[in-house]
């Protein structure tokens, strides 16, 4: 496995050289954060409990328990796992990329829009909502979130090369896409057209050629 991912996975899920029991035991883990995921999706945080996870994994509460003791704990496992799933999934589709699609298409920036789509990450917007109200929510997801956001602009800036010699213009401009992305994702809702937000991802994309190709100039900080 990938060295940043391995740092991702959450524990108790490798299934290498473990034996059927085992492999058994991470089957029900993977079926429990599964489950949390998809309830987080569709009900949000605050309506999410431990009750309805163990429900839609269709395990007893007990069995659940099993392997998650308390609920910080699965919080915290999930937390874990979302990150995970979504770096997974990313770095997967970012290696199909052909090099035309990667540095003249700009490819990436479409990819990163389907990532923020996806149901890992509409759980991991759960989590980072309620973590700005939630005192013990906050002091898990936070070191996690960190992580991750390190973790996430190193496998980026590996498999995009033509940014290694720009390391402070690929974090501003990371931080724009992401801004961006996270932003158009808010109010998809309210802007209804698709063309709309075609556009926007485009200007996206647009501007961070131009700084990466050096027709537009960063800004810089102020004294």
């Amino acid at each position: 496995m990938d060295d940043g991912l391995a740092e991702l996975e959450p524990e108790g899920l490798a299934t290498a050289g473990q034996g059927w029991q085992q492999r058994k035991s991470i089957q029900t883990r993977i079926a429990i954060l599964e489950a949390a995921v998809d309830c987080l999706e569709r009900h949000g945080y605050a309506r999410t409990t431990t009750q309805m996870i163990a429900q839609t994994a269709e395990i007893s509460r007990g069995a659940m328990l099993h392997h998650y003791a308390t609920k910080q704990e699965l919080i915290a496992a999930v937390i874990d796992y979302t990150f995970y799933k979504r770096m997974e999934q990313f770095v997967a589709r970012i290696g199909e990329l052909t090099e035309d699609a990667r540095v003249r298409e700009h490819s990436g920036i479409e990819l990163y829009w389907q990532s923020v789509l996806s149901r890992e990450f509409a759980a991991y917007l759960e989590l980072s909502m309620a973590a700005r109200t939630d005192e013990e929510l906050r002091e898990i997801f936070l070191p996690k979130a960190r992580r991750f956001v390190r973790i996430e602009r190193e496998k980026v800036l590996a498999a995009f090369p033509e940014w290694q010699d720009k390391p402070e213009l690929y974090e501003l401009c990371m931080d724009y896409c992401i801004a961006g992305m996270e932003g158009l994702l808010l109010n998809r809702d309210v802007w209804e057209s698709e063309e709309r937000k075609a556009l926007l991802r485009d200007l996206i994309s647009q501007t961070i050629l131009a700084l990466r190709d050096g027709r537009l100039k960063p800004p810089t900080p102020k004294a």
